[in-house]
């Protein structure tokens, strides 16, 4: 079946845009890329090997003029990599895909552990947030596909603070298993499946599409890398440049040791469900993914 060269805005370029974006413009079927960025955006210029996708600098507030961007450039789908602080902008971007007419699927930024369930058994936290904005989409009857791929492989030395000192930082006991999936690998399987289904694919509308790269412990980490494992007690702070950074890596780790931290894992049921983890790793036949032994 032949499959019409796509048209798809991504809306910010960073630690996971940046690898979408590139997966775009190297992928086989040349989809069209523009790049939505704020105006006061850091990010003033793509790379040089990425200069074939247009940057558009626009505020994601405007409803109008962001309908007006995707009109005027035929988008079917739009990609959000939005980091949390602008999780909230999704709302007004995923109204002006709607009023558009030509989006036909819209990506919300999720890009970690899965989030389906959260918001509805109650949770006040990044994963509920995210599942608001899932929820927002049916809402308005806009069609979603939502990407969960575990932690991004090259930011697990982050999480245990070898960033810091070079040691394997571990909050508990660190045996439980998490999934990782490397950035590039989450840009390779984005674009395959967005240029190569249709849009009104079951694959796609309204899915949750679970991969994995890996599937590791942070002891069997800290083997892999060949570096010390330092135990930090529940009252002290894993390394990091901040308090907020410190926070958010022992939130991290407790996500893990909980063992939600696997794309398989079901906010509803609170557990893993069956055959879930990686799942979704078939729609990228023949691939071969990238490891923790393969990356450092």
């Amino acid at each position: 079946m032949s499959i019409s060269k796509r048209s798809v805005a991504l809306v910010g370029v960073g630690a996971i845009g940046t690898p979408i974006l590139r997966a775009f413009l190297n992928n086989p079927n040349h989809p069209t890329v523009i790049v939505l960025t704020r105006p006061e955006s850091k990010t003033k210029d793509i790379p040089a090997e990425l200069s074939p996708a247009s940057r558009i600098a626009v505020d994601y507030t405007d409803i109008d003029t962001l309908a007006s961007v995707f009109r005027e450039h035929s988008i079917e789908v739009v990609v959000s990599a939005l980091p949390p602080p602008g999780y909230k902008a999704q709302y007004a971007l995923a109204d002006a895909a709607k009023a558009s007419g030509t989006v036909k699927l819209f990506v919300p930024s999720e890009w970690g552990s899965p989030t389906e369930g959260a918001k509805e058994k109650g949770e006040e936290n990044i994963f509920a947030v995210k599942d608001g904005v899932a929820e927002y989409l049916v809402k308005i009857g806009l069609p979603y596909t939502r990407f969960f791929t575990g932690l991004f492989m090259g930011y697990v030395p982050w999480v245990v603070g070898s960033d810091v000192d070079g040691n394997v930082h571990i909050q508990g006991k660190g045996d439980t298993p998490f999934s990782v999936t490397s950035q590039e690998d989450i840009g390779g399987f984005v674009a395959h499946v967005l240029t190569s289904l249709p849009l009104d694919s079951p694959e796609l509308v309204n899915a949750c599409l679970r991969i994995q790269g890996q599937q590791i412990t942070l002891r069997q980490f800290a083997r892999v890398v060949n570096k010390p494992i330092v135990t930090v007690p529940r009252e002290e702070l894993i390394p990091g440049s901040s308090r907020e950074e410190q926070s958010f890596k022992a939130f991290l780790q407790s996500h893990i040791e909980e063992g939600m931290a696997v794309t398989g894992w079901d906010h509803k049921s609170e557990k893993v469900l069956e055959g879930a983890t990686g799942s979704a790793n078939k729609l990228w036949e023949g691939h071969v993914w990238q490891t923790i032994g393969s990356t450092f």
